[in-house]
């Protein structure tokens, strides 16, 4: 290496030391550089570092090493800050060094207590780690005089140090090219903190599955699209950011969205012309923050192709009175408020509706109803007045008349069948 570049190298560094220094002695938060092969360049405020008590740390073949290297790359992908917990339990923020796209190390700020520093943080300390009892006493008393930050503060640590980062570059791309999704990455690192601190299990989310399927089916797009983000939320605690698994995970829900489709009268050849399609662009992606923005797309193509198979006319108004039926089924639905909804005449909807789907608005109310009910009787143990109030009938027996005239049967009888 020739001195022009040794003299670059160390100007670098020691600009890297001033930034870590300023941030460290403002916010009493430790910093340590880390360079592409996880060898410690400087620190700063190690005099609050947890660590230095631990032979472990940073060690080579440690958990601790591991969990670094690991949310290094983390931060690499996204090319921002990324909150993580270590394998002592305590809150960190990894912010990579990025050239040319490249990973050529890391800034770790932390450990950080967050919240409130709980006894059993204490006792999983010693669980991790091997420390002698001679110590005890004084890393409890270190612990106890260290501050504690809240969530928010945490978000502000990690905005802060990553600003601070980017002011080492003349541009920015490859940040800016990678970086959408900090609020994200620190809502999960508060959220794998919240459930540590609870001692919850982090499990997947039926439940919600099931609810996003009835979305889809009743073409109720606004709702399914905020369960599935809460799905996707849960599905990056779960997963701890390993894309490949995630992907994985959202392409079994993509399986679970189709049959859903198909269920509500989509066409399987369109469906199956969709999954092909999307899983070649899901192959391609390499991100969070594209893969999240994809997954929330699928949601509009599924309902879209769902209606676009029950209303084959070439009326807009019908299109969006047959997306409105279905939506909007278990109201008080009548011929009048949906022309107001669309603010036209009553008669001129009326006539249009059975010119376009050759039968008359209350026939296919009662059609989208039936069917709903048939799936509530066959697969809930809902009772049968639960689900004609479900379903949008004021009671059961007119339920009841309508269910016996379109199917032949009672819905009772309709239950027992099946």
């Amino acid at each position: 290496m020739n001195r022009t570049l040794i003299e670059e190298k160390k100007s670098n560094i020691e600009e890297m030391k001033k930034i870590i220094d300023a941030f460290s002695y403002s916010t009493e938060v430790p910093v340590t550089i880390f360079d592409k092969n996880m060898s410690i360049i400087c620190s700063s405020k190690d005099d609050n570092k947890i660590c230095l008590f631990f032979d472990s740390y940073a060690k080579e073949n440690s958990n601790c090493l591991d969990n670094l290297k690991f949310s290094s790359e983390v931060a690499s992908r996204l090319g921002e800050p990324y909150i993580f917990t270590c394998s002592s339990g305590l809150v960190n923020i990894a912010i990579a060094i990025l050239k040319d796209g490249e990973f050529n190390g890391v800034f770790i700020a932390g450990p950080i207590i967050m919240n409130s520093l709980e006894s059993y943080m204490i006792k999983d300390l010693f669980t991790v780690h091997s420390v002698s009892p001679d110590v005890y006493s004084k890393i409890i008393i270190f612990l106890r005089n260290l501050k504690i930050f809240t969530p928010k503060q945490v978000n502000h640590l990690s905005y802060l140090l990553y600003r601070a980062v980017l002011s080492l570059y003349n541009e920015a791309e490859d940040y800016t090219k990678l970086s959408m999704k900090s609020k994200q990455q620190a809502k999960i690192g508060e959220k794998i903190y919240e459930y540590k601190k609870n001692e919850q299990q982090i499990v997947y989310p039926y439940d919600k599955e099931k609810i996003l399927i009835e979305k889809v089916k009743a073409g109720n797009s606004k709702e399914a699209q905020e369960i599935l983000k809460s799905i996707l939320n849960e599905i990056l605690l779960i997963e701890g950011g390993n894309i490949e698994v995630i992907k994985a995970r959202v392409l079994e829900l993509c399986t679970i969205l189709s049959r859903a489709s198909v269920e509500g009268g989509a066409s399987l050849q369109k469906i199956f012309g969709l999954n092909f399609d999307f899983i070649t662009s899901l192959s391609k992606i390499d991100n969070l923050q594209d893969l999240c923005s994809w997954t929330v797309k699928i949601i509009d193509n599924f309902i879209d192709n769902v209606f676009g198979s029950i209303y084959s006319g070439s009326s807009y108004i019908i299109s969006q009175s047959v997306h409105h039926i279905n939506s909007n089924y278990m109201n008080r639905l009548t011929l009048k408020k949906l022309a107001d909804y669309l603010h036209i005449n009553e008669s001129y909807l009326s006539k249009l509706f059975k010119k376009e789907m050759d039968t008359n608005f209350s026939d296919y109310l009662n059609s989208v109803r039936i069917k709903r009910s048939k799936e509530l009787l066959k697969n809930s143990d809902m009772s049968i007045l639960d689900i004609a109030l479900y379903v949008g009938y004021d009671n059961q027996s007119y339920f009841t008349k309508v269910f016996k005239k379109m199917t032949g049967i009672t819905p009772k009888k309709y239950r027992d069948n099946k």
